[in-house]
């Protein structure tokens, strides 16, 4: 049960603040961000299964985060490609969003369910395969979890309340954001997203840190871009003995070469 916010053009030193929980089996191997050594543009982590990764940037401001998508009761299916490498061709392609989700559009049924966010610091798309939703965020505040694009699930909907009151707020305070990401209280039961879950794992999966005896919140990215193209990538990963650690960058971004 992912989760990514993002608040475009609406903070007076940042024109993108992108902050995603990644949740996974615990069980399932990843390394925490870093410039990759086959392609060193490109700062993200990496799933260690399919060799592909959940969020990333790269020197140049091409950004892609995915997260899966259950607006099917249809059961996922193992014969199918890992969403990571939605990520991965997008970071290390040429392609602008239109054409490269429109090629991502036609390979649609070789996935299990995704949203997929690529784009660049001025301008994010949105496409969820199970919809074949194709949109452009607008500036403002957004957020995504499993269903699509501001699904109004309660873990989105609070995300993006508190988000939006960060935007006068100057110097950011990045543990405000990382606190919204980690707040652990479950809506009412009366406002549960409506999924095929017995009633303790959705109360677990419905708050924005998620923990369950092999399943949760792996770790939190924050990405801020200020207005000069200059970006702070902090990525905090959990760890089973419920300590944290954190991994930090800051660089300029360059222009893309032709």
């Amino acid at each position: 049960m992912c989760l990514i916010s993002m608040q475009h053009s609406q903070h007076t030193s940042y024109k993108l603040i992108l902050v995603a929980n990644r949740d996974e089996q615990y069980d399932r191997p990843s390394l925490p961000a870093h410039f990759w050594l086959d392609h060193p543009n490109i700062l993200a982590g990496k799933d260690l299964s399919e060799n592909g990764t959940w969020l990333g940037i790269t020197k140049q401001g091409r950004i892609a985060a995915v997260t899966n998508s259950y607006l099917t009761t249809t059961q996922e299916s193992d014969q199918k490609m890992s969403r990571g490498n939605l990520v991965m061709d997008y970071l290390t392609g040429s392609m602008g969003p239109n054409e490269y989700l429109e090629q991502v559009r036609q390979q649609r049924s070789d996935y299990n369910g995704f949203n997929l966010i690529v784009g660049s610091t001025d301008s994010l798309h949105h496409y969820n395969n199970i919809l074949d939703e194709h949109s452009v965020l607008q500036t403002g505040n957004h957020a995504v979890s499993n269903a699509t694009l501001d699904t109004p699930w309660p873990k989105v909907t609070r995300t993006k309340a508190a988000m939006a009151e960060l935007t006068s707020s100057s110097p950011l305070d990045e543990e405000t954001i990382f606190r919204i990401m980690a707040d652990r209280m479950p809506p009412p039961d009366d406002q549960l997203p409506d999924l095929p879950l017995a009633l303790p794992i959705l109360r677990a999966v419905s708050a924005n840190f998620i923990q369950t005896e092999r399943y949760g919140t792996r770790s939190t990215t924050l990405i801020l871009i200020d207005h000069s193209d200059q970006v702070t990538f902090v990525e905090r990963s959990y760890l089973p003995d419920g300590t944290s650690s954190d991994v930090r960058f800051s660089f300029q971004l360059m222009s893309e070469e032709k």
